[in-house]
């Protein structure tokens, strides 16, 4: 049995959902998922192409990021979940930066079993420059985009994170708990 698109009349202007019927819904499901993992994965790479002259990946331009656009710096199991990696991964990124001099481990003043992941000056001066150098392989990738389609684009990304963020009042996923 075929699955069609339609939308769904809701608060959330042009919500799509997936019902059965006649169609090629479910073909066009399957080729969004492998087109999303896809350009997720061509575009690390393409990023970590560019920061490979500076010696860290996407990866750790990521952690940098993180762990600089916080008011207090926060611990590792912190950064973990912000970007959304197991606490293994990030305790062997943190190594890295900290072997590199970009980030140090300081204890936490209030639970000594905490260590809490501040930027160096040196990481500092490092994430600028990787900044600059992402927001040019942004331009580069996305200059044959028309604004009006990245924005459309953009848009369905956010509603499908939207969905996708781990929910506490059990709601099914076709749900919108926000109010209208």
């Amino acid at each position: 049995m075929a699955v069609i698109a339609r939308l769904q009349p809701s608060c959330a202007p042009r919500t799509a959902t997936l019902t059965q019927g006649t169609g090629n819904a479910t073909d066009l499901a399957e080729r969004f998922e492998n087109a999303l993992y896809n350009i997720a994965r061509s575009w690390r790479h393409a990023v970590d192409r560019r920061l490979k002259y500076w010696g860290i990946s996407m990866a750790g331009r990521m952690t940098i990021a993180a762990a600089s656009q916080v008011r207090s710096p926060l611990s590792q199991s912190e950064l973990a979940e912000m970007l959304s990696v197991s606490g293994a991964s990030m305790v062997h990124m943190i190594d890295r930066l900290v072997k590199d001099g970009l980030v140090v481990r300081e204890p936490s003043m209030s639970d000594r079993r905490v260590n809490r992941i501040v930027i160096t000056d040196a990481g500092h001066r490092l994430y600028a420059v990787l900044k600059d150098e992402a927001a040019a392989v942004r331009q580069e990738l996305l200059a044959r985009i028309e604004l009006e389609k990245l924005a459309h684009v953009t848009e369905l990304l956010e509603q499908i994170r939207y969905i996708l963020e781990p929910r506490h009042d059990d709601a099914p996923f076709d749900e919108d708990p926000r109010d209208c």
